[in-house]
């Protein structure tokens, strides 16, 4: 007999997170704008409903397409870690996802926020991690467990997505960390550029969030819509030549180096227009 397939359900998520019934519009809001129904419906779709599958499945049922650049850069015999900017969240991950399984298999995992980790679909290939503070004993120790092995590590150092500030479409300040898991576990840095931009509305609300002093960005309760938004969509991955652990050394701070990637991610970019995905 085949297993239940895993169903999202907001009703069950509210009643376990808060403590009071909320109104039957705003579930509803909920509901719609994390597309409940069409997440499900792909779910029930797929012919992998769950496992490394499961990305081709979902970028399939999306119909996004994405076009790889810097294949050559690829090697399956090193260990590296994979560090990319973070422009508009869901489609780089199933595209990420779905390149690796082209070229490694299921040999690799992505640190994720300790939320999504519970995405049973792709549970396996997440390592959660806490966004909003200080990492638990049980955390670090899944970290560890996940730089010690042979599998790729795929990370988003910005550890946000990008956004308007200035005018400007702007990637976050990266987080070093990246590199000091390089130096110690011996792993190769291979930069990753992914194109694209999120809504101009989503801008607005991550924006709006800072102008308030909210401690939580509203903008961030979009991104499952911003997903669908870019149903139709071709985007561009592009991999640029591994850099040697032994680069980073003494000559400049752990930051330094983790801004100095960062740039060379921008360079891998063509051009400086408008991305067409806006």
């Amino acid at each position: 007999m085949e297993n239940k397939r895993f169903k999202i359900d907001i009703d069950e998520v509210l009643k376990a997170k808060v403590k009071k019934k909320l109104p039957k519009f705003l579930v509803n809001f909920l509901k719609r704008r994390i597309h409940q129904d069409e997440i499900n419906d792909c779910i029930e779709k797929a012919e992998h409903p769950q496992g490394v599958g499961f990305f081709d499945e979902a970028l399939n049922y999306l119909d996004i397409k994405y076009e790889v650049r810097g294949a050559e850069n690829l090697d399956p015999s090193r260990r590296c870690i994979f560090a990319s900017n973070h422009p508009i969240g869901g489609p780089e991950a199933l595209i990420m996802g779905s390149v690796m399984r082209r070229y490694y298999g299921e040999s690799f995992r992505v640190p994720v926020n300790n939320i999504l980790a519970h995405f049973h679909p792709l549970s396996e290939f997440f390592v959660p991690i806490n966004m909003g503070g200080r990492q638990t004993k049980e955390i670090s120790e899944g970290l560890t467990r996940m730089f010690e092995s042979p599998y790729q590590v795929l990370v988003y150092p910005a550890g946000k997505c990008a956004r308007k500030e200035h005018g400007k479409v702007t990637e976050q300040p990266w987080k070093k960390m990246f590199i000091t898991q390089s130096r110690k576990y011996e792993r190769d840095v291979v930069p990753v550029h992914m194109s694209g931009y999120n809504s101009k509305l989503f801008m607005f609300l991550t924006s709006f969030s800072k102008f308030i002093g909210l401690k939580f960005n509203i903008g961030m309760f979009m991104l499952v819509d911003e997903l669908f938004k870019k149903q139709h969509k071709t985007f561009v991955i592009t991999f640029g030549k591994p850099i040697p652990y032994t680069t980073f050394d003494k000559s400049k701070t752990d930051q330094q180096w983790a801004e100095s990637v960062k740039q060379i991610v921008e360079n891998l970019q063509e051009g400086n227009g408008q991305d067409p995905n806006m």
